[in-house]
Order: C-alpha cells, then sequence, then structure tokens
C-alpha cells in the first residue's frame, strides 16, 4: 500500500512517470531488506538463515507468502524472455509490481501445470499471484503489425492503421522521416528498408512513434550484427531489396541475381551501367499482377528509374530480409548479364552471359506461358527491354 504522502506526490505526474516512481521506491525497499537480512545474519551468530528475497517489502522477506488482492490496478506490459525460467518469471512480476511476493504466483503456476511463452504480456500493478496466472495464461490480444519481407512503406503505413493507430500519427511517423531521425545515422532518402520484417506488438500506450522507432532500431540491430559499415549500408539494402522482389526463394538464385545487378553497374556492364529493373519502374507507378511495365513507364525522370538513371537507385524499394542481404553481401561469382525464371512455379531461373543466349531462355519461359495458357507479354517485354528481370 502507499502512504498519503506517497499518492500526494504522485498527483499530477503522467502514468509512466508514476511507474518510475514506484520502481524507484520498490529499488529502495529491497536495499533495505537487504541491510535487514544482514543485520539478522550478524545477530545470528551468522548461522544459516534460510531467507529469500524475492520482493521489494520487507515482508517478503519475513513472510514469504504475501499477496494481493483482487485484479490488479494500472495497466503495465511485462516482456518475458526466450529461456526465463518460472521463478525468474515470478521475480520479474515482483520487480515490475505485479505481484506482491513470487512464491504464491509460483505455487499456482505449478498446480496449473502453467508454461508461459516469451512474449509480451498485458497485466496490472499489483494483482494477486492466481489473477496474474490467469491472465498469463489467457493473455489478451495484443494488437500487432506484420512486416513480411519485402513491404514496401506504404503498405506498413497500412498495416499500423488497421492495427489501431491514428491515420495522422502514423503519417507524421513515417513521411519525410529519414532513419537518422530515428537514430539511425545512414544517408538514405527516406524510411523505406529500414523498417526491419518481423512481427510488432503494438503494447498498450504505445505511439506510431514507438512502433516505427522499434522496426528501425531492428534494422540497426541488424546492420551492426551483418558487420555493415554507416556508409555502405544504404547500397547494400538498396541493392538487396531489387533483389527481394526479383529473385524470391532459392538462395543460390539470390546469389546469382544479386552478381547480375552488379556485373551491370559494373566496368563491363552490358547496358551502359542502367540496372533496368522493372522492379524499381514499377516501385514508381506501382506493380502489375504479371510484373511488366510500360514503355512509358520506362521514360520516367523518377531517379528510381533503373532504365533512364545508370547505378542503384538512391534508396531501398522494400524491406529486404536478412538472407537477401546476407546473399547480396556473398554474391555468386560469374560474368551473367541476364536472368529471366523460365519456370514460374518451380522457380527455375537461367542466366545468360550475351543478349542472344538470354532471348533463347526467353523463348523457354514463352513455351512456358503458352503452356499454361497465359499472354506472352511478360516474355515479350523481356526480350524487348533486356531488362535485368528478363
Amino acid at each position: 500500500m502507499h502512504s498519503m504522502d506517497e499518492l500526494g506526490t504522485e498527483a499530477g505526474l503522467t502514468r509512466a512517470e508514476r511507474t518510475a516512481r514506484r520502481r524507484r521506491m520498490l529499488r529502495r525497499r529491497r536495499r533495505t531488506v537487504t541491510i535487514i537480512v544482514a543485520a539478522l545474519v550478524l545477530l545470528l551468530g551468522g548461522g544459516a538463515v534460510a531467507v529469500t528475497v524475492t520482493g521489494g517489502a520487507i515482508s517478503d522477506v519475513l513472510g514469504r507468502d504475501t499477496d494481493y488482492e483482487g485484479e490488479g490496478k494500472e495497466d503495465v506490459v511485462v516482456e518475458v524472455a526466450p529461456g526465463s525460467s518460472l521463478t525468474q518469471i515470478a521475480n520479474q512480476l515482483v520487480e515490475e509490481d505485479v505481484i506482491r511476493s513470487s512464491r504464491p504466483f509460483i505455487k499456482e503456476a505449478e498446480r496449473r501445470e502453467a508454461s508461459f511463452q516469451a512474449r509480451s504480456y498485458a497485466l496490472r500493478t499489483q494483482m494477486s499471484a492466481a489473477a496474474a496466472v490467469e491472465a498469463m495464461l489467457n493473455p489478451d490480444t495484443v494488437p500487432q503489425v506484420q512486416v513480411p519481407e519485402g513491404m514496401q512503406l506504404k503498405d506498413i503505413s497500412a498495416r499500423m492503421v488497421e492495427s489501431g493507430m491514428d491515420l495522422e500519427a502514423v503519417d507524421a511517423a513515417l513521411e519525410d522521416r529519414t532513419p537518422a531521425d530515428y537514430g539511425l545515422e545512414v544517408e538514405a532518402p527516406s524510411l523505406e528498408g529500414y523498417l526491419f520484417p518481423a512481427t510488432y506488438d503494438v503494447r498498450p500506450g504505445s505511439t506510431a512513434e514507438d512502433v516505427v522507432q522499434e522496426m528501425v532500431d531492428r534494422t540497426a540491430a541488424e546492420i551492426e550484427e551483418l558487420g555493415l559499415a554507416e556508409d555502405e549500408a544504404n547500397e547494400i539494402l538498396t541493392l538487396a531489396s531489387l533483389v527481394e522482389v526479383e529473385a524470391p526463394g532459392d538462395p543460390e538464385v539470390r546469389r546469382k541475381v544479386a552478381r547480375v545487378l552488379l556485373n551491370r553497374i559494373g566496368p563491363d556492364s552490358a547496358t551502359d551501367g542502367l540496372i533496368q529493373s522493372d522492379a524499381t519502374v514499377a516501385y514508381i507507378h506501382g506493380a502489375r499482377e504479371d510484373l511488366t511495365t510500360t514503355e512509358e513507364e520506362r521514360g520516367s525522370d523518377s531517379p528510381y528509374n533503373t532504365y533512364r538513371h545508370k547505378g542503384l537507385p538512391p534508396g531501398p524499394i522494400n524491406s529486404p530480409g536478412r538472407d537477401t542481404v546476407e546473399a547480396v553481401q556473398d554474391p555468386a561469382e560469374g560474368d551473367w548479364q541476364y536472368f529471366v525464371a523460365v519456370d514460374p512455379d518451380t522457380g527455375e531461373t537461367k542466366f545468360a552471359t550475351s543478349y542472344e543466349d538470354h532471348l533463347k531462355n526467353v523463348e523457354e519461359y514463352r513455351e512456358w506461358l503458352r503452356s499454361h495458357g497465359e499472354s506472352t507479354d511478360a516474355a515479350d517485354s523481356a526480350a524487348e527491354t533486356g531488362g535485368a528481370d528478363g
């Protein structure tokens, strides 16, 4: 329980400030408990003292079965880490002032043969042990934002809104913002490609900026873990985002596609330094089901148009997955300049060093389209443009 002085001091504070203040009080009480335990040991002449300190109040030391009553008070989210034992979870809940002491929670969990997953739990402060176990066994559904590999910023924005976030708040968190606005110091034109593909819980009280911050933080952690220098991160992620569209699936195919794109912007380019990727044109205008583009669309002045502008586009065109980034970091060895998926069902992709050989592969793709009763427009476009993805 809190004294009148404590409650008066908390008046006017936000929920987060009240929670932080109570945690500080819990830590101070724990230090007091430690002093008392040490004194008891000295008074008893150093004999064995069967005391387990699991909580933030003296009663936890002298009576480990103390418990709160009821369903709790203020909302709090507790993040259970992978590999946490039942005792560790109980101690964490005491630390967060969800339960008063660990033993009743452990007893209740063992009685119910409970097993808790590593995840976020929406709980309340000062719950009874039984109520806490029940809440963790039957957790409230927490809204989530799922970001699969290859998803674009506009679609991530839509999913954030679908999770219950305010549209204006989402727009403010994403539009005209760069990774640097969220602490990731890389040169990039926007947040495109820097919202790491994963599933994110929208915790109670979280803002759109909080969720975006978590996404960018995950990207920053991946960049560090993969050993990417900040001055090369944008280039690597941009290349990976193209490969993510051009070669979903087989890691070896991705490594070869990465090599084709690098060859096209390298000194021995057969396309005068132009990547000629329909994926980048589709990023500008929107993608068709067959991923083809028109001559008019390929004439766009956008810096993302790799039919008109040499080299890589200024930034990623989607959020590439880690496997794709790793493939780009270790591209296959070869002098290919062209590739085409000759069997979309199996993903079989053929590579060529000359345009003549490429046309033979395109003809194989055309035959596949005919045999499946589909239009050969995609193959015709691939032959006409000689694009990297055709």
